[in-house]
């Protein structure tokens, strides 16, 4: 592209841009939505074949979700977004990092709306949240989307919710006795309570997602695979900038929960730093407890698995999907 994006978002959503900008904008948005939609397609979060739906429709609907139904401001919703994002938008990379983030909410949601139409586990899934027990859940609206969260929540607060992509790598960190919806629900909030920075809340149709998602062994993503034509060559500057994006998520988790002392936060950094070495040497990466061990010699197998297992292996799939959404950003 020949001009910056970031340059191109703040005139458009902040200063006062012609028709021929705001054009521009959305053909890259649009072009963006659908790079994001093969993305989606190639790691089965949906399966957008088998049902029938049109990728090209779905990205032009993610897009026209972004508008606001406001005549005066149809950018309103974009811009308050812009404004309020966490790390906030100072060059190129955060501007790419926006951009796929929000349409990738939006494609999910709009995906989400016809599987519930076309696919009869995800439209039973969805039925069973929307019956959650109301002494601990409660769901409500926000702009056209529906939401469920935990009762301690203020539904009028800014709400920081996890983003599809991460909630979809999230693991359970204690799987369901049998797979009665309500059970898989409280342990998707358990773990995002205990794992996260993110608040207990979410949106009707990602959880049902993820819900799907767990209870669909076929659906397994690899993500030990990075996409061509990466395959045959790692580009070093893509491994190194996924990293420092988890050492941030580290520090911010660091910030939040108080189980995050100084050491644990150093053996996690250095332990996937390790991991990260070996993606970019192309060396077989070893069983995760090992990479610990390395700085913790006492670990032993059980501690492993009772203190750091879930969240450690929740910040490796994390890596590797920053990694593998790196290689198709446009």
């Amino acid at each position: 592209m020949e001009r910056k994006l970031l340059d191109l978002l703040n005139k458009v959503l902040l200063g006062d841009a012609k028709e021929l900008d705001k054009n521009h904008l959305f053909e890259i948005f649009i072009e963006v939505s659908r790079i994001r939609i093969r993305f989606f397609s190639r790691l089965k979060y949906f399966s957008l074949e088998r049902n029938e739906i049109s990728m090209d429709d779905i990205a032009l609907e993610a897009v026209s979700n972004l508008l606001s139904s406001s005549e005066s401001d149809y950018l309103q919703y974009l811009r308050r977004s812009f404004l309020t994002w966490d790390p906030p938008i100072t060059n190129e990379e955060e501007a790419y990092a926006f951009v796929n983030k929000i349409i990738d909410q939006s494609i999910y949601q709009t995906i989400a709306k016809k599987y519930a139409e076309l696919d009869p586990l995800f439209a039973k899934i969805l039925k069973e949240i929307k019956r959650a027990d109301n002494k601990i859940y409660k769901i409500f609206s926000r702009a056209d989307t529906e939401f469920i969260a935990l009762k301690e929540v203020n539904e009028k607060d800014e709400l920081n919710i996890i983003p599809q992509d991460e909630l979809i790598l999230l693991g359970v960190m204690k799987l369901p006795k049998n797979n009665y919806i309500k059970n898989w629900i409280e342990e998707i909030f358990n773990s995002i309570k205990s794992l996260t920075e993110y608040m207990p809340v979410l949106p009707i149709n990602s959880i049902a997602l993820k819900i799907k998602y767990e209870l669909t062994a076929a659906q397994k993503i690899n993500l030990n695979v990075l996409p061509d034509p990466e395959i045959q060559y790692v580009m070093r500057e893509g491994i190194l900038r996924s990293l420092d994006r988890i050492e941030k998520k580290i520090q911010r988790l660091a910030d939040k929960k108080e189980k995050y002392d100084e050491r644990t936060i150093t053996i996690f950094r250095e332990a996937l730093n390790d991991i990260a070495l070996d993606l970019l040497e192309g060396d077989q990466v070893k069983k995760y407890y090992e990479y610990l061990k390395a700085y913790e010699k006492d670990l032993t197998q059980k501690e492993y698995r009772k203190n750091y297992r879930a969240q450690f292996e929740y910040l490796i799939r994390l890596l590797k999907n920053e990694i593998t959404q790196y290689y198709l950003q446009p």
